[in-house]
């Protein structure tokens, strides 16, 4: 039986990986690199299920299944004493019989914060490109704190393309009443619509074969969004986007919004009219593929509305993805 659902936990000083499918003769790798699985090979430690000793560097977990060969897992946040929410797009089942591949496309919250460990990490990453998603005010008042090695390329995108002011300023004036899973949906698309050519300079770099992150404020609204198009490129399954925008919630510090909830309540509004704003409803991605689906036909469709090659495309999905199985 193919080894599958393959899941990585962190408990304190060791990784506790699980998995299902698999034989007698599977064998464990544990390598820094998500190509190579190295020479530490050891017996699982027990049926679908071994534990490794966490070490200060990446780690990845290459399970040998005799005759089907390498199946590839890593921890999927990071830890970072910056960011919060700083994870790795690996790992994800595709229609074509491959998979999301380790290591080569970040996401993160901000990266103000970052540490000089955090700075290392990165460059033992080998990214290459961070894509700064933030608006120019946001970038202005926290700049990101990047390793010399790293290339900053500016994406400032918003959910309304014409609106230039903060959302704060917005419910302060009366002009957003409320914000709900409907709003942020909307939001999603008018990025889609308004926004193709910063998608489109995403892709090309992933085509070239460069290892990069993207990142916004929380990690969760435009992160979120670029992340569902380059797993959609790459032919991830819906419930997987789901689960990718989702996962977001389970990461984030708790408090994170607070200061923007007080901000809003010492406006005189109600938090809770906006909440939808500090979190990933599953839902709203939902709704937004539905969306999609409805203006563009598909991912490919909306791939090509944006001037997306063919070519390009599939370059793209080589860097992304494992070789398939058909």
């Amino acid at each position: 039986m193919a080894v599958n659902h393959i899941n990585v936990v962190v408990d304190n000083d060791e990784l506790i990986v699980t998995w299902r499918g698999g034989s007698a003769s599977l064998s464990v790798f544990v390598s820094d690199d998500p190509d190579d699985p190295g020479t530490d090979v050891r017996a699982p430690h027990g049926a679908g299920r071994t534990v490794i000793a966490r070490s200060k560097d990446r780690q990845y977990i290459h399970l040998f299944e005799p005759g089907q060969g390498f199946t590839v897992a890593a921890q999927r946040c990071l830890d970072t004493d910056g960011p919060d929410n700083f994870r790795d797009l690996g790992g994800y089942p595709t229609l074509h019989g491959s998979s999301t591949r380790w290591g080569r496309v970040f996401r993160s919250d901000r990266l103000d914060g970052l540490s000089a460990d955090d700075q290392a990490m990165i460059e033992s990453l080998g990214i290459s490109t961070v894509f700064d998603l933030r608006s120019n005010a946001e970038a202005a008042a926290a700049p990101d704190q990047l390793p010399g090695t790293v290339t900053r390329v500016h994406l400032p995108m918003s959910s309304d393309v014409a609106q230039h002011r903060s959302l704060l300023a917005r419910i302060i004036d009366g002009t957003l009443p409320k914000f709900d899973n409907d709003d942020m949906a909307a939001g999603y698309l008018n990025m889609l619509e308004g926004f193709g050519d910063y998608f489109t300079e995403v892709i090309d770099t992933v085509a070239a074969g460069q290892r990069i992150l993207f990142h916004c404020t929380a990690g969760k609204d435009r992160t979120g969004v670029m992340a569902m198009v380059l797993l959609g490129l790459a032919g991830v399954p819906e419930p997987y986007l789901l689960d990718d925008y989702e996962i977001s919630q389970r990461y984030r510090r708790p408090g994170s919004d607070s200061r923007f909830q007080e901000q809003i309540r010492a406006a005189g509004f109600d938090p809770e009219d906006f909440a939808t704003m500090w979190l990933s409803p599953r839902v709203v991605m939902r709704q937004t593929l539905d969306g999609l689906r409805q203006r563009w036909r598909d991912h490919a469709g909306y791939l090509d509305s944006i001037g997306v090659s063919d070519e390009t495309v599939n370059a793209a999905r080589s860097s992304l993805c494992t070789p398939g199985l058909g």
